[in-house]
């Protein structure tokens, strides 16, 4: 491992993090507001393949840009105590490997004086094939309930049709439109993880006006979800361009609003918006998710693992989805990434490269 000056952080909580570094399975990363490297212990140089020890964040993202470029995201620090932000970074080598991340504002004096960024190993042991396999084992087992109780309810309105009310009726449709709906998204998740992870090759992406597609995407959503939670500010008309894969954006603007809508309050909104720094576009979906612990968090970002496997660990569709969201990201050189704020409240950012070199 290697130290920068400890000039502002403070010298104990450095020294913690030294011998933590020292004994732990991770890979740890520790920066200051600047973007030097105060620490990168060994697990993390051996996992991104570094053939000397960078010193700043900008030498680390040269050395790590052609086989992990969804690691830009960790270039911007939180600013606040509570801006904790997960994520996670697939490195381009054979076999394949991804880590899952959180990164954690350091304090010193109420102020945020540095990053610590812990890395961790997203499958057992770096078995992404049975990780993928246990997961797809957990939703074929899950697909029995919602398919049991269709049949279930359709052979009570067929053998007694004639003698039900129309609220009888209604109530068993009722019941096999949401099981069948939610049987839909166990075999949509399923066929997208398996295609996914079998077809490693980037999508073709087309220079697309993130405006105008997101706004003709909400138009499209209504008819699906509850339209009078999503408030979107729209963008600029004549901002700059990104280059996207409308398919594969539609659907992921899908799973997050999907996750907002069911994760917030019903009487709280779930806010979109637009925003362009000097290379990506970014969509951010603001909302509040009370339930949602760090813990939580940071599994959305991965496959289940097989300790994961029981009723207790299994995580709702609409959390199942996220890991699927990152895959579509990643394939159109793009990257998802959580971040925590006050009181609560989570905002997603889905970053993408701009089509232009600069906004306008």
């Amino acid at each position: 491992m290697e130290w920068r000056a400890k000039s502002s952080m403070d010298a104990l909580q450095l020294l913690a993090l030294e011998a933590w570094s020292d004994t732990s399975g991770e890979g740890l990363l520790v920066t200051d507001p600047t973007g030097r490297i105060w620490l990168i212990n060994s697990r993390l140089r051996e996992w991104f393949h570094l053939p000397i020890i960078p010193h700043t964040m900008d030498s680390l993202l040269r050395f790590t840009e052609a086989t992990m470029p969804e690691l830009g995201s960790l270039a911007t620090m939180p600013d606040r105590p509570g801006g904790i932000q997960w994520g996670n970074v697939r490195i381009q080598h054979y076999p394949p490997q991804r880590l899952v991340w959180q990164q954690i504002p350091l304090l010193e004096n109420e102020r945020v004086a540095g990053s610590l960024v812990i890395f961790r190993d997203a499958t057992t042991q770096g078995q992404l094939e049975l990780a993928k396999q246990s997961f797809l084992s957990m939703i074929s087992h899950d697909l029995r309930t919602p398919l049991s109780t269709i049949l279930g309810f359709a052979e009570l309105l067929y053998n007694n049709r004639g003698e039900l009310s129309v609220e009888e009726q209604s109530e068993f449709l009722e019941h096999i439109i949401k099981n069948a709906n939610d049987l839909s998204r166990y075999t949509q998740i399923a066929l997208d993880i398996m295609y996914l992870e079998a077809d490693k090759q980037e999508f073709e992406v087309e220079s697309v006006l993130l405006d105008r597609f997101v706004s003709h995407w909400l138009s499209d959503a209504r008819h699906r979800l509850s339209a009078d939670q999503i408030l979107y500010h729209d963008g600029s008309a004549n901002g700059p361009m990104a280059f996207v894969a409308p398919s594969a954006l539609h659907r992921i603007l899908y799973i997050l609003v999907e996750f907002a809508l069911i994760e917030s309050p019903l009487d709280d909104a779930v806010d979109i918006r637009l925003a362009y720094d000097e290379s990506q576009a970014h969509i951010l979906v603001d909302h509040r998710a009370p339930r949602l612990t760090a813990e939580d968090a940071g599994a959305l970002f991965r496959l289940m693992h097989p300790r994961d496997l029981s009723e207790a660990g299994r995580p709702q569709l609409h959390r199942m989805q996220l890991y699927v969201a990152t895959l579509l990201a990643e394939r159109q050189r793009g990257y998802l990434t959580l971040r925590c704020r006050d009181d609560a409240r989570y905002e997603f950012d889905l970053a993408m490269p701009l089509a232009l070199s600069s906004v306008a």
